[in-house]
């Protein structure tokens, strides 16, 4: 038994390493958070500083996913925008200091464009034979 279980043991994770990057399968970007400054409140230009490099890194993560055409153009306009209005929300914003209210409709705003990014990035543009008949 040894003797048959040992070379199909070693074919079979021959056969997993050697697979090509491009064969397995893509995710989109998670956006996993700590609290920001924990423990010591809403500290001015900090607060706004973690909220502006969020949005700097879904920036990024869209002009990425458009390079490799897992985005269309007009989704990835139209997430750009998103992403560049809150930016600004985001500065006008933090001009007078971050109120908590303001600070949880930013976080919100800015929950949502993350999962509208995923969202955009695994719904494969409505080509047939993935997920849409």
């Amino acid at each position: 038994m040894r003797k048959f279980l040992v070379p199909i043991v070693a074919a079979a994770s021959t056969l997993a390493i050697a697979a090509p990057t491009s064969a397995q399968a893509w995710r989109p970007p998670v956006y996993n958070y700590q609290p920001y400054n924990y423990g010591r409140g809403f500290v001015g230009h900090e607060f706004a500083r973690s909220m502006q490099g969020r949005v700097d890194r879904i920036r990024r993560d869209i002009r990425q996913m458009q390079y490799h055409r897992i985005l269309s153009p007009r989704e990835a306009q139209s997430l750009e925008w998103q992403a560049s209005n809150l930016q600004g929300r985001i500065y006008r914003a933090s001009r007078n200091g971050i109120q908590p209210g303001e600070a949880r409709r930013l976080e919100n705003q800015i929950r949502r464009l993350e999962y509208r990014v995923s969202r955009e990035a695994t719904d494969w543009n409505r080509r047939p034979g993935y997920g849409h008949y």
